[in-house]
């Protein structure tokens, strides 16, 4: 079979790491659904076990064949206002927590992509997204859509039209530092 363009030779590369994907992502669901139904199944016989045990030690102590009823230990007013506001402060220092880590993470993250694109600023992120991604997405537009879709001539000119004008920010902050 000869191979007349590029796009018959992306569709076999495209349906090969397809299938790749397609059965690499179909194992690692069944493996996590058998994990899960073992891991149940485990601890089912797990509390079985322990249920059998009881019952039994209550058969020979106490005469009776059943597990008795749970009852929660009774707190005084005192430690009941003791508890709950550990509970509050358990809770708040939690969030507060969660909250740093979040706005840690998120920091971390824009400061290494800032310093992976080289950018300072967001205008300078915005204008390096404005080249990357038709770059990058060509060839991801051009396998879903199965069709050449990159940049025209006219496209390039309004981009480059369209960074060479100021923008009004730009005009009014350089006119403001002199």
């Amino acid at each position: 079979m000869v191979m007349s363009s590029d796009h018959e030779s992306s569709d076999i590369d495209r349906s090969k790491w397809g299938r790749s994907l397609l059965f690499g992502s179909a194992g690692a669901f069944a493996s996590g659904l058998a994990g899960a139904i073992w891991y149940t199944k485990r601890r089912q016989a797990k509390h079985d076990t322990l249920v059998s045990e009881v019952l039994e030690h209550n058969q020979k102590h106490h005469g009776t064949n059943t597990i008795p009823d749970y009852q929660a230990p009774k707190m005084t007013p005192e430690e009941l206002e003791i508890a709950k506001k550990q509970a509050r402060f358990f809770a708040v220092k939690t969030l507060g927590l969660g909250t740093l880590l979040a706005f840690t993470g998120a920091g971390v993250l824009a400061v290494g992509v800032g310093y992976w694109l080289d950018v300072r600023n967001f205008q300078e992120f915005s204008d390096k997204l404005h080249v990357i991604i038709p770059e990058r997405t060509s060839k991801l537009r051009r396998w879903l859509g199965g069709k050449e879709l990159a940049i025209t001539k006219q496209e390039e000119k309004e981009l480059d039209d369209f960074w060479q004008t100021p923008s009004d920010d730009q005009t009014s902050s350089t006119s403001s530092d002199n």
